[in-house]
């Protein structure tokens, strides 16, 4: 039986908000992240301010008021110090050549859609060059690397200003301050670790096998491998544009879909083979987290094995985890193991959608799904199929556009100042794509486990048929709606600013509001302060 946990998500009062760890560790990492992603102050002070607040924290921590700010300014201060410490220089580079040679560890690379070489992200580790520690974008000739070499890279080299837009723009909140165009690899300083070589090949040898179909059709095998790898750069021009006009183009990045998903699929399997649970529990987490890193181990992906972890490590416990704390100790870990994560558009969309389904979302769905006053009436032995098929559409229905509002609200701040616009027609498109998904990834899943045998190929290729024409069945969905005139808002916000203070907004009305048992205050008050932030922003359109 599992004991009471006094971190339920009916728990955020605050006289119990104390007892959220990893709220008081999470939001103040991210604030100093933050603060020192804006203001790049030396680490020295930061620390100095920290750890003065930390002794004022125990000193006086018999007050509970004092104490708490006090352990807000320590996380806080700490988190800047740390986040200074370990990102590239964000300051714009000056560059005197516009040809160089450099040294170049790569962090990330993929191969281009075409084939016909590489991009990818990497840092300078020439010491007198005057780049030294820069986070460099890489456009590069030859076979693509695995991540982790280190290798000496001639070509165009230019700087990212502080005020791009459009592409630029995400290759600055990726942390990168330099761009090198028409690389040329002249030579292997250092080889990449053997784990990354063959994260690399696995990834090549699922993309080879998930685009094998029975016919020939290279749209649908794109589609099915951009499902499975997490990769949008593999989908058609057309399909990618109609997914992100009608605000589901989600569902191919790797996040909380696919890893609960396989999460529960490998543990439906697990029980019918009567497995031990906690043996196959560990098995399946480590299963979870190759296929994390094989595809690329991006920020959403990362957030949703971690949460998954802590949630099956407290029912293993049998200590329930709420899926709040799950979050926010997803959210700390990540800091700490990558700070400057905390200015990547992933990171900050991935966690802001969540936070709104978890606290607002899923509560609304279970308000909607309350029993009415005829399901309450009606005796069991007299209900019909046609009154209990009504009932479910509505319960579904109403709980899956409770959900895709929030996640909508929660994100539209951030989604207007990464990309200029935003669709409101993703909250009802979501509603039929999101269930449809779940299908082409257990078909993906089943015929990535067909790739053990080389006699399971044939039956593999007819897998990936059916999964490619349910995804060329999505794809004409979304084309159909990208037509709805308004389905997507365009707006260009006049500073940088506003979009991460209308996502802060929005966080803490959710979490003000997580407690609510009213469905009006739960959506009603975010949708509120959205409205409001949105007449600030025309306000400060007009006045510049």
């Amino acid at each position: 039986m599992a004991r009471p946990d006094p971190l339920e998500q009916d728990s955020l009062s605050t006289d119990r908000f104390g007892h959220c760890p990893a709220l008081w560790l999470a939001l103040p990492l991210l604030l100093g992240c933050s603060l020192d992603a804006v203001s790049g102050v030396s680490p020295g002070p930061w620390l100095i301010v920290g750890g003065l607040a930390a002794v004022l924290g125990w000193s006086a921590r018999r007050h509970a008021i004092i104490a708490g700010v006090a352990i807000v300014i320590a996380g806080t201060a700490i988190g800047a110090a740390w986040h200074q410490l370990r990102v590239p220089p964000q300051t714009t580079a000056m560059v005197r050549r516009p040809f160089v040679e450099l040294p170049i560890l790569v962090e990330r690379a993929t191969v281009r859609k075409g084939g016909d070489g590489w991009t990818g992200l990497g840092w300078i580790t020439d010491r007198d060059g005057g780049y030294f520690r820069r986070r460099v974008a890489l456009s590069a000739h030859g076979a693509c690397p695995a991540e982790g070499a280190e290798l000496m890279v001639a070509g165009g080299l230019t700087a990212i200003s502080a005020d791009a837009d459009g592409f630029d723009a995400w290759l600055r909140s990726q942390g990168a301050t330099l761009k090198l165009r028409g690389g040329r690899v002249l030579g292997e300083l250092a080889p990449p670790t053997r784990f990354a070589v063959w994260r690399q090949t696995q990834q090549q040898r699922l993309e080879q096998w998930l685009r094998t179909l029975p016919w020939d059709d290279p749209d649908g095998g794109a589609l099915l491998a951009a499902t499975m790898l997490g990769r949008t750069a593999l989908l058609p021009a057309d399909a990618k544009e109609a997914f992100a006009t009608t605000g589901t183009l989600h569902l191919f990045a790797i996040s909380g879909l696919h890893i609960a998903g396989m999460a529960a699929a490998l543990l439906w399997l697990a029980k019918r083979a009567r497995l031990p649970e906690l043996p196959s529990g560990i098995v399946i987490l480590a299963l979870l987290w190759l296929y994390v890193q094989v595809t690329g181990a991006s920020p959403s992906s990362v957030r949703a094995w971690i949460m998954a972890a802590f949630l099956w490590g407290g029912h293993a416990s049998e200590r329930a985890t709420p899926a709040l704390q799950s979050l926010a100790l997803a959210c700390a870990v990540t800091l700490v193991l990558t700070p400057d994560a905390c200015t990547d558009a992933g990171f900050q969309l991935s966690y802001a959608a969540v936070l709104g389904i978890i606290a607002a979302g899923g509560p609304a769905a279970n308000l909607c799904a309350r029993p009415t006053e005829e399901e309450r009436l009606t005796p069991r032995e007299a209900q019909t199929r046609v009154q209990r098929l009504r009932w479910r559409t509505r319960k579904f229905l109403l709980g899956g556009l409770c959900v895709s509002l929030a996640a909508t609200l929660a994100g539209t701040p951030l989604t207007l100042g990464l990309f200029g616009s935003a669709s409101w027609g993703g909250v009802f498109v979501n509603l039929v794509l999101v269930p449809l998904s779940e299908i082409p990834l257990m078909l993906g899943m089943a015929s990535v486990a067909c790739s053990v045998s080389d006699r399971l190929a044939g039956p593999a290729a007819w897998i990936n048929g059916l999964a490619a024409a349910l995804l060329h069945v999505m794809t004409w969905i979304a084309q159909a709606c990208a037509l709805v005139p308004t389905m997507s808002i365009q707006l260009a916000l006049p500073h940088r600013w506003l979009g991460p203070l209308g996502g802060a907004l929005l966080a803490a009305a959710f979490l003000s509001q997580a407690q609510s048992k009213s469905l009006a205050r739960l959506l009603g008050v975010p949708a509120a302060i959205l409205s409001g932030w949105l007449l600030l922003v025309f306000l400060l359109r007009a006045l510049s």
